[in-house]
């Protein structure tokens, strides 16, 4: 992860400095343009302003290379903006004409300019949570190193009734046969026995649970799997201190016994903000887990003026809730939030499974016979089909937006099924429903995924063969896990596909995830192996882009003022210190974020500009 520090705001800047130069020609593969969206836009303005023009810019950009995302070879060489809106895209020469006594002007010196990037599934602010006011497993490597962060945490908080932090990888708990029991209570009985404990998995799907926690839930041998949840037992039926998806459910009072202040919030959303303009973010689609409310946090820095990262903030439906409680509670958090300039609402998160490690993603075929649930297990699906359908015809009614988690290719059908129910019950309308992760699905449904333009909202990092993939491997086999991820079948079949790094389960640089989606190999220095995840299944450079901007801005009904650079639309930007579509694709990760501007702000300056 890059660095981030605080704004620095310089008239009249030069580049030269910081900028690195193209390597040789990469990412050379053509993108398909997605299905579902407006006609392509006009290429933008090029000519000089007329004499009788109004006002100077505030800020103007000039000799770089503007990717507009028009079209992948729309680009130009200059930026004036007004406020927080572009006037002008064209040559550098006629930009000039916008150029004021009080204008900002940076030369570029050949530096990239794309739209601000945008996350179209993350979890805002819940890692600096965890960071500021919790158990930070931040830098762990091991179980020993786990066991002694929540000591040192309790030693130092005696008076926290409740200790909850993460995450965990459950790859440390992996046996030689295959199998993987995972954390068990009696290792964080060392560190606190006396209060209970509950920590998450890197994944967010599991609770990591100590004695005193069980007890206190009153979870026990004889305690049933609820649906669509796993309780990890030992050989003799016992808990052995992992509660899976709807299992988390059963410590649910004592979880919630932790709550944070809006203050509290609003810290853990000003650090995210500064973290995610360091990477050139500037949006995101934020999901919560449960109805859990950080978006306080980003309510009082807008209320506080601080506010320059645009969010789309969910609230997350079950099949214990109505539809018509369902509606109620939409209403009331738009209320609440006040849909504005920057904080939208409006969209319903569903769950239509777990995950793959967890033993809860639900499949069309079964999971292995080491995974330890029987010889035909496939998951267990979180709704029926009946509840599911009502629930997404009733919310679509009302033009509540759908976005669900489906992350079995059983997950996927019977989340295309609701949505097309919900299509014959109301007609077809622009309702942008949305699946996010998609990691297995049948090409019959990547047809019915383009036919019904819906948007799938795609980890990228997670397309190359990662930690997490050696635990799919073990649940459902090689080959079905190394078949995961088909992205360039799904663009080339029409699928529109948005970008999400899906944060705090992984972190969310996009640079990092525009590597991995052009090589399917780790971004990363430390992975010197080759870590190839269906490389046949890599698109360009340009084609995660686009989903990283362009995409989310159609996803999160922004595309009228965002995704694209043109005039009349935000000053969403982000500087990079080379062009990322030509440059060697092994080097995307390592360039350099120059600037981050917001609302036609530079909200982040690289630390390296003179």
């Amino acid at each position: 992860m890059k660095k981030w520090n605080r704004v620095k705001r310089y008239t009249a800047i030069t580049l030269a400095a910081v900028v690195t130069a193209s390597a040789a020609a990469g990412c050379s593969q053509n993108s398909v343009e997605k299905a579902g969206t407006e006609p392509e836009a006009q290429p933008p303005k090029s000519e000089a302003p007329e004499a009788e023009q109004e006002a100077s810019a505030s800020l103007v950009l000039k000799n770089g290379i503007i990717q507009t995302m028009v079209s992948e070879e729309n680009t130009a060489e200059a930026i004036a903006i007004n406020g927080d809106e572009i006037i002008y895209v064209g040559d550098s020469d006629g930009a000039e004409a916008y150029i004021g006594d009080s204008t900002e002007v940076i030369d570029l010196d050949g530096a990239m300019v794309t739209p601000g990037f945008m996350d179209g599934h993350m979890h805002a602010a819940n890692g600096w949570v965890t960071k500021l006011f919790a158990v930070s497993f931040s830098g762990c490597k091991t179980n020993d190193d786990y066991i002694e962060a929540v000591r040192t945490f309790a030693e130092e908080n005696p008076d926290v009734d409740v200790i909850t932090g993460g995450r965990f990888d459950l790859n440390n708990y992996a046996q030689d046969d295959g199998t993987n029991p995972g954390p068990a209570k009696e290792d964080l009985d060392q560190a606190c026995s006396d209060r209970p404990v509950i920590l998450k998995s890197v994944d967010g799907h599991s609770y990591w649970v100590n004695s005193k926690a069980l007890e206190l839930a009153k979870i026990t041998k004889d305690t049933k799997d609820p649906k669509a949840g796993v309780i990890s037992r030992n050989e003799d039926g016992t808990p052995r201190g992992m509660l899976t998806d709807t299992a988390k459910d059963l410590v649910a009072d004592l979880a919630e016994q932790v709550q944070y202040t809006d203050e509290m919030y609003m810290e853990a959303a000003e650090k995210f903000q500064e973290e995610a303009h360091s990477m050139g973010i500037t949006g995101m689609t934020s999901c919560p887990s449960g109805n859990d409310d950080a978006i306080s946090g980003f309510y009082k820095l807008e209320e506080s003026g601080e506010l320059s990262l645009r969010l789309k903030s969910a609230k997350v439906a079950a099949p214990e809730i109505s539809p018509e409680e369902m509606i109620d509670i939409v209403k009331k958090h738009g209320e609440t939030y006040k849909d504005s300039e920057w904080i939208d609402t409006n969209v319903v998160k569903i769950f239509a499974d777990g995950v793959t490690e967890g033993k809860t993603g639900v499949f069309l075929e079964p999971y292995l016979e080491s995974a330890g649930k029987g010889t035909d297990y496939k998951g267990n699906p979180v709704w029926t089909d009946e509840q599911f359908n009502e629930m997404a015809a009733a919310l679509d009614k009302e033009g509540i937006q759908l976005h669900t988690h489906a992350i079995g290719d059983g997950a996927v059908n019977q989340t295309l099924n609701a949505y097309e129910y919900a299509e014959e019950q109301n007609g077809k309308r622009d309702a942008r429903f949305t699946i996010t992760h998609v990691c297995a699905v049948t090409p019959d449904d990547i047809q019915r995924l383009a036919d019904m333009e819906v948007v799938s909202a795609l980890q990228f990092l997670w397309m190359y063969a990662d930690p997490l993939f050696e635990l799919e491997k073990a649940m459902i086999g090689e080959e079905r896990a190394l078949a995961m991820y088909p992205v360039k079948e799904m663009q080339e079949q029409g699928c529109i596909i948005s970008g999400a790094s899906d944060y705090s389960v992984s972190p969310y640089d996009v640079l990092d995830e525009i590597e991995t989606g052009v090589t399917r190999n780790s971004p990363y220095e430390e992975d010197t192996e080759v870590m190839f995840r269906n490389p046949e299944q890599a698109v360009s450079a340009y084609t995660v882009l686009e989903a990283y901007t362009k995409n989310v801005a159609y996803e999160n009904f922004w595309d009228e003022k965002l995704g694209t650079i043109e005039v009349g639309k935000k000053a969403d930007l982000a500087v990079l210190g080379q062009n990322i579509l030509t440059c060697d694709p092994e080097e995307i990760s390592e360039t350099p974020v120059l600037y981050t501007i917001a609302g036609g702000k530079i909200v982040y300056q690289g630390e390296d500009i003179k």
